[in-house]
Order: C-alpha cells, then structure tokens, then sequence
C-alpha cells in the first residue's frame, strides 16, 4: 500500500502534501510512523478517509505499527476506532462521516516513555474470555539520578568527589490513551469500557475493574409464522393459566372456527444475526437462520395473499380449522358436529368463538362449555355458559348450571337439581324438579320444589315452590311432601323517586322565580331609550346598513363610552339568564326521566291463580325503584332473599283451595 510521512497540518485538501514530518511525529524514532493514503492529518488531528480505507485489516495494520513501536493514539476516539475495527453494520452514520467520508480518528500520535510503559500490569481473564479484569492501584516510575558525593578538604570546605547512582520512585498516573495501547499489546483489542477506566484512574483506589466485555453475536430468527387469529388450531394440550398455572381440565383449543377473510397466519422472514467480537478483536459468528416456503401449509378452504407487507395465508371461506397433524397444512372445514361427547378423556371444557355448536353426546359433569348458539341432543350433567345466545336442551339437564344473559334457555324434556341463569332473557322448561331460576321471563310446564326470581312468570303446575316475581300467572298451584308453594309479588317503592321528583319541582320552581327576576331588571334596563337606540343603531352598523363618517365615528366611540357601565350590566344580566335558562332545560328533562320511569314500574303487577290445590300463601314486597330484588349479586344471595323471614311483606292470600287474582295499582302505594 503507498505510504506517505505525516505531514504537521494535513486537512482532508492537502491529502497529497509532501512536507516532511514534524511534531509529535518527531518523538518517536527516527523516520517517524508513515501513514497509510486514508489516514489525513488535519489542524485538529487525525481522520480516517472512509472511502479510501477498504476493509478493516487495512486499519488494523496501521492501528497495530502505531502501538508495537511504542506510541499511542492521544485523544483518541475509542468508540469510532470499535466502528471502523468492528462494525457490526455500515461504516459511520450519515451525521458523523463530515465531508468526503472523513471520520475524526484521534488529535495525534505520541511516544510512550519506557518507564511509562512499565506501569501498566497484566490482564486477568474470566469467564472464559467473556470479560477482562484489571487491578488499578496507585502507581509509581523509577527513574535514575545521579548523586554528587561531598566531602570536606583539608580547609574543611565541601568538594564534590564523584557521583552515586540512585532510582527514585516518583508517582503517576495512568493514561486512558496509553491503556489503550497496552491492552492492545496485551491482546485486548475490543469491548474496552473507556467510562469505566477513566473513573478508575481518577479515583486512584485500589480496585479489581472489568474493563473489557466480550460483545456477544445477537442471535438471527428462523423464518417462522405468526398466528393472526387468537385460536389458530386444535390443541388438546392443558390450557394455561393467565396467572402461570396449569387448567388439567380444559384443552386450549379444540373447534377452532374462523370467518371468510380471516387472516390466519402471516409468515415472518428469517432474520440474519450479527456477528460479536471476542475481546482479542476475533468475529463471532451468529447461527444461520432456516427458511420454509408459506405453499407447504396451504390446504382447502385458504389462499396464499403477497403485499407489501408480507405473506399471509388467509381463510376463503367460513367453517372450522383443520390442521393435519401429518404435514402441518392448514384447511377451513364446513360446519362441524361433535359426536364424541364432551368429557376431560374427549374434548376436555370448551372455549367456542364460533357463532352456533352442536353436541350429540353426553357432557360430563363438570365440564364448562362456553359458545353463543348451543345444541344439545344427548344429556347434559355439565356447566353451559352462552354470550347471550340460545341454549336448546332437546335431552335432560341434571347437575348442572346454564347462563345466557339476555338469551333464550329452553329444555325440552326434564331438569333437576339445577340453576339457570338468563337475567335479562327467558327460560322456557318442560318440567323442573329442584331448580333455581333467575330470568327476565320464564315458562314452564310443571315445577316442583323450584325457586324462581323473575320479572314475568307463567307456570301450568307448580307444587311447593317459591316464586318472586312483578308478575304470576298460574294455572295449578299445590304443596309437596307437606312443602307450601310461596308466591311474593314484587311491587314499586316511589318513595325515594318521589322525593327525587319533589327536590326536581321545587328546583324547577326556583329557578323560574330566579329567572323572571333577572328577566324583569333586564327589560326595565332596555327600556331606557337611550339604550334602546344605542343597540338599534350598533345592529344596523354592524348588519352593515348603517356607514359612519370618521366625525361620527368619533361621537360613536364617545356615546359608547358613556354607556359602557349599562351596557355590561344588561351583558351580565343575560349571561345569568341564559344559565338559568340551561339549568332549567336540565332539571325539567330529568324530571320528564322520573315521570317516564314511574309510569313504565307501574303496570304488569299481579298475580293471577287458576286453582289452589294444596298450602298457598301469596304475598307482596315493596322494591325501591331502580334497584332490582333479584338483577344483581350471586345465585346463593337470591335464594337467600327468596327465604328471609326477616322482610317485610304483606299478606295476600293463604289457603289450600280456591282461585285467586290480584293486580296492582298505583293507589295501592298509598296506601
């Protein structure tokens, strides 16, 4: 490579100078240290032509002549020196290259003394060259004097006889540049931590440091694919846990389903590693990656769609995944049936995402299925939860619990030792034995020994159960095994809505006077007609009907001056009256709300009883508006309310035979 002297005030303009060299350069040995074409020396120090230097050994060579002979780079840039040496990407950011590539190296070359030299001690490598440790402590350099020896002569004056060699040890301190250097020379050429040394030179304690760290290679990715619909496949493994633990009794994902359109998965790109450096400067290499082809997981029912943002394999059509075990494709199926029953050997519990399900076998005691729209042809002994959909019983329920808020439960044939929850829907039953009930409407058959909390009930045959509800229609009503049936007739308490409804009217009242107040001083203000005038003529300037000459400017300006103080005041008084003014539009829509509410609480109240056929009592329990006797808290609370023998109800009817009808009206709330 050509090699040229250092010139003493080299810039990136004079690269081809020729003066010889000077300097710094000067202290070293004779010739001083030639420079490669890319290294310039400008007025403020050393830069590395970028575009010249080729790869990194060129550096490295001159790098390695500077320090074997002794010299050190001061003012070194460490950090760009690890770029050049060891870049793990591009050479230099856009920002720092300055002009024609150029990159600030260091402010020069200097010697280092021998004895200086001598204050730099071993290494020590651990972690099997993953980190090197350095012992900084205070140090010292000997250097040897020469001593006059004196003696008195015969006139007993001194006389130097001759001289005494002697080493005097005097402190120092280490230099960052020159630890550099002898790291260097002591194989430590990269992952050096400058911050690290230079805190510990400067404390000038003693100390074991880490001043090298070995620079992992940052491992690449296998091409691989991303689920981009929460259940891609059937996965019979144990669900786990959000908190870590593991559900034995449920499978993560057994009927996946997926809509036409949906994106199932998307392939990511394998993703090449970076390579690290050892801290003697040796590459370390990254694994390589592996890659596959998205076609090889492609079945029926998908498609294969390339954009600019990536590959995706995509659902064509609606129906349930499949994925073959065997070669890992991917296919969406037409609606699925399950004959197998759902049991921890079959199925385990089930987390449904498509819309309707159909079992046609036995589900085990508890076992959970949650779904929307759910079909049972077999037995049922489990836990069925539905996101608002129709739960059909076409076999018996026994042991187990149904909820479907705002859905429809229906049994065909027989449930017992049950609870059925369907607050805001409706339950319908062939015949319950045992069964608690909480639903907006319920229809059943025959009940026995049933407790029922609803806002509409409709019954055919019910012995020994107990009902609360706004409204019950009976056709047959009995005992059971020495059980009376309890029938409770939730009425409206407004007592509260009319106290909210009298603070809202006399609120009303209030404001109003307030209003015609503020109304009654703001019409006697405008009606003086020197006001009067003034805003007639201020519309008509600002409408633009009315034009000023710059002398009647004047005068206006002058007028509205004078009337500036009853002018703000009809200002405030209108601010005011446009306030009370919302409020009262605000007060009369919430008492418009009470009056409404009241209305819709008080019709649909009764009880209607065909015939009494064994021990009945009926009786009626005052609810306070907006709060529910049965809409909130726990099944075990209601049941608990349906039996406290602590509230206050009023007698209705009690007997064994006879009919009984009953309806509510709002006069009765007086009473």
């Amino acid at each position: 490579m050509p090699q040229q002297h250092l010139p003493p005030s080299a810039t990136p303009e004079t690269l081809n100078a020729t003066e010889p060299a000077s300097g710094n350069v000067n202290a070293l040995e004779v010739g001083g240290i030639l420079l490669p074409d890319f290294i310039v020396h400008g007025k403020d120090g050393l830069y590395v032509c970028t575009a010249e230097m080729g790869d990194a050994e060129s550096l490295q060579r001159f790098v390695d002549r500077v320090f074997s002979v002794g010299a050190c780079f001061a003012g070194l840039d460490y950090e760009t020196l690890s770029q050049l040496l060891y870049s793990r990407g591009p050479i230099g950011h856009a920002s720092s290259l300055g002009q024609k590539g150029m990159l600030r190296l260091a402010d020069g070359i200097h010697s280092i003394e021998p004895e200086r030299r001598a204050l730099y001690k071993s290494i020590r490598s651990i972690d099997d060259g993953a980190r090197v440790e350095y012992l900084f402590e205070p140090v010292k350099i000997e250097r040897e004097i020469e001593v006059p020896l004196i003696v008195e002569d015969v006139d007993g004056q001194p006389q130097i006889t001759g001289y005494e060699k002697r080493v005097q040890r005097e402190p120092a301190t280490l230099n960052v540049d020159e630890f550099i250097a002898a790291m260097w020379e002591k194989g430590v050429r990269s992952g050096l931590d400058i911050p690290a040394i230079q805190t510990a030179i400067a404390s000038g304690q003693v100390e074991h440091i880490v001043v090298a760290r070995r620079i992992d290679p940052a491992p690449g990715a296998d091409a691989s694919v991303q689920e981009k619909t929460q259940s891609l496949h059937r996965d019979d493994s144990p669900f786990i846990l959000p908190n870590g633990r593991v559900d034995l009794g449920q499978f993560k994902n057994h009927f996946p389903q997926v809509s036409a359109g949906t994106t199932l998965l998307q392939k990511m790109p394998r993703r090449f590693g970076v390579i690290g450096f050892a801290t003697d400067g040796s590459v370390l290499e990254p694994d390589a990656p592996r890659d596959f082809d998205l076609e090889d997981m492609a079945g029926i029912g998908t498609r294969i769609d390339r954009t600019a943002k990536g590959e995706f394999l995509i659902a064509a059509r609606d129906g349930f995944l499949d994925i073959d075990k065997a070669t890992g494709q991917i296919s969406v199926t037409d609606k699925i049936i399950n004959h197998e029953g759902v049991s921890i050997r079959t199925t385990g519990n089930l987390a449904l995402t498509g819309e309707v399900y159909e079992e046609y076998g036995e589900v085990q005691e508890r076992r959970v299925i949650e779904g929307k729209h759910m079909t049972f042809h077999a037995d049922v002994f489990g836990n069925i939860v539905s996101d608002g959909g129709d739960v059909h019983f076409m076999g018996n329920l026994s042991g187990g619990t149904v909820k479907s808020p705002g859905g429809l439960i229906q049994i065909d044939h027989r449930v017992s030792q049950s609870i059925l929850e369907a607050r805001g829907g409706e339950v319908r039953i062939k015949q319950a034995e045992g069964v608690t009930i909480v639903a907006k409407r319920v229809r059943i058959e025959r009940a026995v020994a049933c407790d029922i909390a609803a806002d509409d009930v409709e019954i055919d045959d019910a012995a020994a159960c107990t009902i609360v509800a706004r409204q019950i229609s009976a056709k047959r009503v009995g005992a059971y095994r020495d059980t009376e049936s309890l029938f409770v007739i939730c009425v409206p308490d407004f007592s509260e809505l009319n106290k909210s409804r009298a603070a809202s009217t006399k609120q009303i009242l209030e404001l109003t006077q307030r209003k015609n107040s503020k109304q009654e001083m703001f019409d006697s203000r405008i009606a003086v007609s020197e006001i009067r005038n003034y805003l007639s003529a201020d519309k008509r300037i600002r409408d633009g009907e009315l034009k000023l000459s710059p002398e009647q400017q004047m005068q206006w300006h002058v007028a509205a001056q004078r009337l500036a103080k009853p002018l703000f005041e009809l200002q405030s008084l209108q601010h005011d009256i446009d306030a009370i003014e919302a409020s009262l539009a605000e007060e009369s829509i919430q008492l418009a709300a009470m009056d409404a509410r009241q209305e819709t609480e008080s019709v649909n109240i009764g009880c209607d009883i065909g015939q009494v056929v064994g021990d009945l009592a009926v009786q009626s329990q005052t609810v306070l508006t907006g709060v529910g006797f049965f809409s909130d808290g726990d099944v075990s609370d209601i049941k608990r309310r349906l039996r406290d023998p602590r509230a206050k109800r009023k007698r209705l009817f009690r007997g064994s035979s006879g009919t009984f009808s009953w309806n509510w009206t709002a006069q009765d709330s007086d009473n």
